[in-house]
This record gives structure tokens, sequence and C-alpha cells, in this order.
């Protein structure tokens, strides 16, 4: 029989055994749903879904963020009023589908911003931040800004070399009123519709052609229907990740500030992502068969000078100081006023490295 003494030293191992099994993070004390209807595997869900993990680390397992990519919880309004409501604690959605925020239309105005780095100069300066508290209004907390892209033209029909080759076609938009104006504008007949119904209505030929980056096209597999595609960049377009306000309100400060800090380094992660596979995305689309124009600058030139009553109409849309504010910063980008800040911006991604391969092999 075994003694006393080795029974007590064979449960004291079975007892080391069990505690050494115990999961590294506790059960979570927040889960949260975060949102988006981009494809599954591009930059922006590579973003969140690190962000998910990144949170989880620094929490020390207490927050557990649980990623719903590709429309899965509705398109961009709908997510939007989930959060809204509560129903859908987090989300990335561009700012064409925030309704009640006219303000966010600023950032749509045609050719606003010539480079990455005017971009983030904008975003993640003042204006950026108005913009962001603007959110609180409506029961939501906004954090940061993400990239989409810069957005491209495709069509079924020509390369859209010209304002007006816009004429007489049928263009899927955001709903939003200042992309609905860019398609009119140029002749063209503006169609909004959710992103998750896009691909279907270009392969039932509902639309003769739409306008996004180059991830998207090539995630939703446009080139099967779009055989013309022009990398026009008429506009930088942006996620915004946001939180319930409710939600938010309720969490501790020290959590609060891990989701603040990750935010703001999981965005600039990718950013870099986003435009590093940009390139990769474009030479796919042309491996799959399709024509890609890149504007030259006098071509760019007639677009810009077609696009300037847009001004106007974003006066209208998203007010007249915003849009005279963004105005401004351009004419000051472009006489060297925020230089410093730009060699900044490249200087501090050159060290961030990012899953470029590992990115383009979630697609073939």
């Amino acid at each position: 029989m075994m003694s006393i003494k080795k029974k007590a030293l064979s449960l004291l191992m079975v007892g080391i055994a069990l505690l050494t099994a115990v999961p590294a993070f506790a059960a979570p004390k927040y889960t949260f749903k975060l949102a988006h209807v981009i494809t599954a595997g591009t930059p922006i869900d590579v973003g969140a879904n690190k962000f998910a993990e990144l949170v989880k680390q620094r929490t020390n397992g207490e927050v557990e963020i649980k990623v719903f990519p590709a429309g899965q919880l509705g398109g961009e309004r709908a997510i939007i009023e989930g959060v809204q409501l509560g129903t859908i604690e987090m989300s990335f959605t561009t700012t064409g589908a925030i309704g009640g925020f006219p303000e966010f239309q600023v950032l749509d105005l045609p050719f606003l911003f010539p480079s990455y780095e005017s971009a983030y100069t904008y975003l993640d300066g003042a204006p950026g931040k108005k913009l962001l508290a603007l959110l609180d209004r409506k029961g939501i907390h906004g954090v940061v800004f993400l990239e989409n892209g810069w957005r491209n033209f495709t069509s079924s029909k020509k390369w859209i070399k010209t304002p007006a080759d816009v004429k007489g076609q049928k263009i899927r938009v955001m709903e939003s009123p200042m992309y609905m104006g860019l398609i009119s504008t140029m002749g063209g007949s503006p169609t909004p519709m959710a992103y998750p119904e896009l691909p279907n209505a270009l392969l039932q030929k509902v639309i003769d052609g739409q306008e996004n980056p180059s991830v998207n096209i090539y995630s939703a597999k446009m080139y099967e229907s779009q055989p013309w595609m022009t990398q026009d960049q008429h506009t930088y377009n942006v996620m915004i990740y946001k939180v319930n306000k409710k939600v938010w309100t309720k969490l501790p400060p020290n959590i609060q500030k891990i989701l603040e800090d990750t935010a703001v380094e999981v965005s600039a992660f990718q950013r870099k992502l986003n435009r590093e596979c940009d390139d990769d995305f474009i030479s796919k689309l042309k491996a799959k068969g399709m024509k890609v124009h890149t504007l030259t600058p006098p071509e760019r030139a007639v677009f810009e000078k077609a696009l300037l009553p847009m001004y106007d109409k974003g006066r209208s849309v998203a007010g007249k100081v915003w849009v005279d504010e963004a105005v401004q910063f351009r004419k000051d980008w472009d006489a060297g006023k925020y230089k410093a800040q730009a060699q900044k911006y490249v200087s501090d991604y050159k060290k961030i490295s990012v899953p470029v391969k590992e990115t383009m092999a979630n697609f073939k």
C-alpha cells in the first residue's frame, strides 16, 4: 500500500499540474462585438483582430473583443445604429455612412489631401479630434481614424479618364450627399447602395460602375464585372473606430486608457499595412484581366477643376467653417507649414513592421 507521505506527495503533484493547466487569462469581465463590412483578411480586418488581441493581452484577459467582418452584423448604416443603441459595442465604419453628422463629410471633398502624410496630419491633429468629439452628441464615443484608402473608379463600360466619361453611367456610391454630388457634378447618375449589396449589383448590371479603394475592389471580386479601373484617388477614405458612449463611460479609466493607446498604435499599424498592400492589390487586379489607368498630372488637373463646385456643395452639407478651414489647411500644407509633421510620420512609419506577405496570402 502507498504510504501517507507518498499519497500526500502524489496529491501535491496533481494540484500543481492542475494549477499550471489554468489558462493564462481568466474569464473576461467585458465582452464586446466589433463590426465592420470589409472582407475578412483585408488590412482593416487584420487591424481589427490585432486590436482585439493586444487589448486582451494588455487587460490580462479582462476585455475580450470579438470581430465580425464582412457585414455579418449588417451594412454600415445598420452597424452605426447598432453602436448608438448599444446592440453592437464597437465598430470600424467609413465617414460616408454616418447620418446626423454632416461635418464629417468635409473629409469627402475631392482631392483635398495630396498625400498620406497630409491626411494623417489633418486627422490626428486638432481638426480630426474636433470631428471625433462631435460623435458624443448621439451616443457614440469616437476614438481614432483608420485607413480605408484612396478611392478609385471602375466601370463595365470604359475607362474614366475624364469627367465627361462619367456622363450617362450609373455609379454606385456610399449613402452620402457628397459622394452623390461627386457623380452628378460630372454628369453621371449616382446610385447609393450599402456596400454588402455592391458585388451582386455589379454582376447583375444594375449599375455600370463604382468607386472604392483597391483592396475592396479586389477582395469583393469586382474584377469579375468591371474590366476598367482608373487610379484617380479622388478622395482619401477613412474608417472611424467608435464605441457606444454608455459602454465607454462605464469602463474604468485604466481600461479606457488601454483601449485608446492601443487604438492609436493599431491605427498606425493598419495604415501602413493598407498602403503597403495597395500596389499588390493593383497588381492582382491587373493579373485578373482588369485594365488599370493611372491619371497623369494634366488629367488629374482636369478632374480637380471640374469638381471645384463640390467645395460649394461641401459648404452647404458639412458647413462653411469646416470647408473653409480644410481649404486653409491645404494651402498651409502646400506652403510647407506642416513639413516637420510630414517628416515625423515618414520617420515613425518606417519603424513599424507589417505583415504584407501574410495579408496578401489571404487573397489568391
